[in-house]
């Protein structure tokens, strides 16, 4: 006897589900269900629950709720009885659905775990289409974050190029990224990437991602990944469509920028594989992109390229599917900040001609991620996803001799007393390590001596003035691979109710793997340098670092008192093994063949084999509780609070293990968070609103010392600690069916709680001395954006969308720093000591051209509006021709100049001794006889984008 049909509504009364509810939590447990259970999705619209899609006219995940154009349901495409087709007939005027026994059956299971398996509220926030389209082709998969409260991102390029992260003030190298779960950022080192580090392009890109999901502070055990103390930013792939398409694409820019591309889909493929819900799909997608960029002399090129195969089984309930990544970005940036006084004479754009200075990439990334979900009755559902990753990088930089200052006089390119080329990685003090009898040189490991390809005349100029050339040592080209491969196994357990008390248990694990080589170092006169044995000056030998990392959860939601109370706790697990070995390494055990050879005899040999490895262990508790109170008042209905608690943490680099550092390898820096917010949701109205708190204790801090005794080496620490705090809200408001308003705002406070030797800067480019209470720099105080989504149908012909979305993002007061001269006294520092009147030497030395916050300082607040246009056009009976797509995006509408990062410094002079006070006649340091100058990267200018579409069917 065939069942009655289910209206939605009613059944989700009977479950005791919410649509609030759903509505808050929907987007990341929807993305987990299988193909079966997109009908699940489509009946979930009629309550008011929003859901992603990248299929033109889409509402996005954040920034939409159903409206009455929305409510049109399909069910899935099973087998069609009779009864079936008028009922799929009358599903434009009626939420009611009538389907075959079997598939009901199936609707009903999913729909169960839908509502079993919700996260309970917190402040995650998800972006998606219409977020992915705003950014642009002038965007990148970190621009798209600032969209989100409390995330500040910036670039200094077009596409993937040199992104800067901070979330809710935590660094990018301190926050982890995902992609379908897999971690993605650099095992070895931390995070997501940051400053002069892998910037042009990406293990994956704008155009291989349906939507974001960002988890700041400390994420659901479930969904955390290894080493951060940031959160976690969850990006998901593009997976195949449902429909057999051909998309081609064209895209042309502002800055000289090109982009085009295709994407084919194969459809449902109905045959030996499967039919219908079962049936296989599959996507390839390429694009590639050039630009000439808006600053000068950083043109930059990139390839896209994703193969993704999606097959469904047990009625659409278990998912196989198989993600092929490969992309490269090869491209020119700015070497280091300009300086202001340059831009001001040059223009606000302006770079320096590569004749003179410039760095270059040149990088290939590859991932496969399998990775299976298998339903395998109501209570327990298993998966498994296995992935490799590896990346090869590049990297080129150079700077003329020309632009080295000889004792001290100007250069062709000095700006106001200032010699501007001193701190490239080929610039300032290298000529002092390499060369026979330097520290560096040793017989059959690193020989390379630059003064014999220098020319006569330099060499003579400098030698004249008691100083060694730079000439020989201006060009340096290194290489680094990494490999990186895992496991993670998980498990979802739904038992029976129990005296009204419903478990959702998840547990799971990750297991994962990477190496690199030792990134050997060539130098050379000129650019094209040569990379053989003769000009190796290190990475050379066998070894290489490596981390083994080890991850357990346990996770338990329970919905206690007719499913209005919801706690869920749990912790996470994790141990890692880290290590660093190599046959020729500076600081190394010498071999005692090569110690007794007459050279090592005559001078000092530093280069020989060294291991030094690590064990981390860490346990991570984790609880949030949320209270739904439409139960309770049903005046309130929608109202949810909740809080949450946690910590996570972050390990050491693999750097750290370094024989040049000093001191033993530090342990894991550890957040501490507590967050608490009210989420309110109805059919046409979500607001959300929280208050967090997050403590980092042994925070991480690092020193290179420039000059005296320690020159060369560094100093890496857990003596430093911060304070971050603040509030977040976000309102999205369906006004009518086509009109949106939607904006948010975030407000920080972020600290130093201890003096010590820090990374100073968000942009982690700059280390020096955190004091005790001062604010961390790079990190705007508040944070906003607001807009306007209109969309409407039929505006020129029948079938049509046409979207405006116009939106402001706003970027407060954000703090700078500048360079200490050595005779200030900022207070006692870890290891160093205190002032003493000046009569510590070594406090000299240490805080001597040592970066910290300048009060003095700061970067003006500023506001960017960005405007999208887009047409989506349908034909019929136009041959393979079904639509055209037309796309114009603007961003900086009113071509705002504004500074994304600013500072001031001491450029590194030439003189002997200090001339005068209680060190009189001690060796000075190089940062005492300079000049002071600031340097800065400006934001992107006005830019405009147009894109169109073809799809072919």
């Amino acid at each position: 006897m065939r069942k009655r049909s289910t209206s939605l509504s009613h059944y989700l009364v009977m479950r005791q589900g919410t649509s609030a509810f759903l509505k808050s939590s929907c987007a990341s447990s929807c993305r987990a269900l299988n193909p079966s259970v997109t009908f699940v999705v489509a009946l979930m619209a009629t309550t008011g629950i929003g859901f992603s899609s990248r299929d033109a006219g889409a509402q996005d995940v954040t920034h939409s709720v159903a409206t009455p154009a929305d409510t049109t349901v399909k069910a899935h495409k099973a087998k069609k009885t009779s009864a079936q087709t008028k009922s799929d007939s009358d599903s434009a005027s009626s939420s009611t659905v009538n389907v075959s026994p079997k598939a009901e059956s199936i609707t009903v299971r999913a729909q169960r775990r839908l509502l079993r398996e919700k996260n309970s509220p917190s402040a995650v926030t998800e972006l998606g289409a219409d977020h992915i389209r705003q950014a642009g082709l002038m965007g990148s998969v970190a621009s798209i974050l600032r969209d989100a409260p409390s995330v500040n991102v910036y670039q200094s390029g077009v596409g993937n190029n040199e992104p800067v992260i901070s979330v809710r003030g935590a660094r990018g190298l301190e926050v982890a990224q995902t992609l379908d779960g897999v971690p993605m950022q650099d095992l070895l080192n931390g995070g997501s990437g940051g400053y002069m580090s892998s910037i042009i392009g990406g293990k994956f890109n704008m155009d291989q991602i349906s939507g974001v999901s960002i988890y700041p502070g400390v994420a659901y055990p479930s969904e955390t990944t290894f080493g951060t103390i940031g959160g976690t930013i969850a990006y998901h792939s593009l997976r195949p469509s449902d429909d057999r398409h051909l998309d081609i694409t064209g895209s042309v820019g502002s800055f000289g920028t090109w982009n085009e591309g295709f994407e084919a889909d194969s459809g449902r493929l109905d045959g030996w594989m499967g039919h219908g819900v079962d049936a296989p799909k599959i996507m390839l997608k390429y694009s590639n992109m050039q630009t000439k960029n808006y600053i000068k002399y950083t043109p930059a090129r990139y390839n896209n390229m994703e193969f993704a195969f999606d097959k469904p089984y047990n009625d659409g309930q278990s998912l196989f599917s198989a993600t092929v990544l490969y992309n490269t970005g090869d491209g020119r940036f700015e070497a280091q900040p300009v300086p202001t006084a340059w831009m001001n004479k040059y223009g606000k754009y302006s770079n320096y001609n590569p004749n003179t200075t410039f760095g270059q990439e040149n990088n290939d990334y590859f991932t496969m991620i399998l990775k299976n979900d298998t339903y395998v009755n109501d209570y327990l559902n298993v998966g498994v996803t296995g992935f490799y990753e590896f990346s090869d990088s590049t990297m080129l930089d150079y700077q003329n001799p020309d632009s080295f200052s000889l004792n001290g006089a100007a250069t062709p390119y000095s700006i106001g007393g200032s010699n501007i080329f001193t701190q490239t990685a080929a610039g300032f003090g290298e000529q002092g390590y390499y060369g026979y009898g330097n520290i560096f040189y040793m017989p059959g490991a690193y020989t390379y001596n630059g003064s014999s390809n220098c020319a006569a005349g330099v060499q003579a100029a400098w030698a004249a003035a008691g100083q060694t050339s730079p000439c020989g040592y201006n060009a340096q080209e290194s290489y680094t691979r990494t490999d990186t491969y895992g496991i993670r196994p998980r498990l979802t357990i739904t038992p029976p109710s129990f005296w009204g008390i419903q478990n959702t248990i998840k547990v799971g694990a990750l297991i994962a793997k990477e190496t690199s080589n030792l990134t050997p170092t060539w130098a050379g006169s000129t650019a094209d340098v040569k990379q053989t044995a003769a000009n190796l000056i290190s990475g050379g030998g066998e070894g290489g670092g490596q981390r083994v990392m080890y991850q357990g959860y346990f996770q338990d939601k329970i919905d206690l008192f007719k499913n209005t109370l919801h706690v869920t706790p749990g912790f996470v697990i994790e141990g890692t093994q880290s290590g660093l070995t190599s046959t020729e390494m500076y600081g190394g055990t010498v071999s005692a063949a090569a110690a007794a050879t007459t050279y090592c005899q005559t001078y000092t040999c530093n280069t020989g084999y060294y291991s030094s490895k690590k064990w981390d262990r860490e346990w991570l508790p984790f609880i949030n509780v949320s209270y739904d109170l439409d139960k309770v008042i049903p005046k309130l209905k929608g109202l949810s609070f909740y809080g949450s608690w946690g910590n996570s943490a972050l390990y050491a680099p693999v750097s750290d293990f370094s024989p040049n550092v000093l001191g033993e390898v530090p342990n894991a820096s550890i957040v501490h968070m507590e967050e608490g917010g009210i989420k309110f949701n109805r059919r046409n109205i979500t607001i959300s609103v929280d208050y967090f708190h997050q403590k980092v204790d042994r925070d991480f801090g690092m020193f290179e010392y420039q000059s005296g005794s320690l020159a060369g080496y560094s100093s890496y620490t857990n003596a430093g600690q911060r304070s971050m705090k603040g509030e977040e809200a976000s309102v999205i408001w369906q006004v009518t069916p086509k009109i949106q308003l939607f904006g948010n705002f975030s407000h920080l406070s972020e600290h130093y709680d201890a003096t010590a030797l820090e990374s100073m800067t968000v942009q982690e480019d700059q280390f020096g001395i955190a004091t005790k209470g001062s604010p961390v720099t790079g990190v705007p105080s508040w944070l906003s954006t607001i807009g306007i989504d209109y969309r409407t149908r039929n505006l020129i012909r029948h079938g049509d969308n046409f979207n405006v979305r116009f939106q402001g993002q706003y970027t407060g007061h954000q703090s700078t720093t500048y360079d200490l001269s050595g005779f200030q006294n900022v207070g006692n520092i870890p290891g160093v000591g205190g002032y003493a009147n000046g009569t510590n030497y070594n406090y000299y030395t240490i805080t001597s051209g040592a970066t910290t916050y300048d009060p003095h300082g700061g970067i003006a607040p500023y506001m960017i509006f960005s405007l999208d246009l887009n047409y989506d056009m349908p034909f019929k009976n136009a041959g393979p021709l079904k639509s055209l797509n037309f796309d114009i995006n603007v961003y900086n509408l009113f071509n705002t100049f504004y500074w994304q990062y600013k500072y001031k410094q001491i450029a590194p002079g030439t003189c002997s001794t200090i001339s005068s006070g209680p060190l009189a006649g001690q060796a000075a340091s190089n940062y005492g006889c300079g000049t002071s100058y600031s340097d800065g990267i400006a934001g992107q200018p006005a830019s405009v984008t147009f894109t169109m579409r073809a799809r072919l069917g």
